[in-house]
């Protein structure tokens, strides 16, 4: 299995790549939990991309790439805003009283959290940042 889904820099767009990604994983067979891990993993990075990522009024574009491999999902962020890499971000604070706590970057901790391996490179000029998610139901 490969997907690849291009969405222009809008948020307006976000709900729709997810809605996208959701639709064909299940028509591949995904579980439920992963697709779940994967739709929250994509709305965070290319809301990241799309919010962070562009200058006002700034048009470009975000990929999102899935290929299905023994085991593994694995998924390719690509955008062309600033470079940013979201593994420099420091862990958000997780301590004390929630409502004291700055905010931001809980997003970031849940991608950390729910990836078997993350990288990110620049790749003028793009970001690129690679997710690969275990797939048991997939074996190996």
């Amino acid at each position: 299995m490969h997907l690849r889904i291009a969405i222009p820099n809008r948020r307006e767009r976000l709900r729709e790549l997810a809605d996208t990604i959701d639709a064909a994983l299940l028509a591949h067979g995904i579980d439920r939990v992963l697709r779940d891990d994967v739709r929250l993993i994509a709305e965070e990075v290319a809301g990241n991309s799309v919010g962070h990522g562009y200058p006002e009024d700034c048009s470009g574009e975000v990929v999102v790439e899935i290929d299905r491999r023994p085991g593994a999902l694995a998924l390719e962020f690509r955008d062309d805003g600033r470079p940013f890499d979201p593994l420099s971000a420091p862990a958000p604070a997780l301590d004390g009283d929630i409502d004291a706590r700055p905010i931001g970057g809980l997003g970031l901790h849940l991608v950390r959290e729910l990836a078997h391996s993350l990288s990110y490179a620049r790749e003028e000029p793009y970001n690129v940042l690679r997710v690969t998610l275990r797939d048991p139901a997939h074996g190996r």
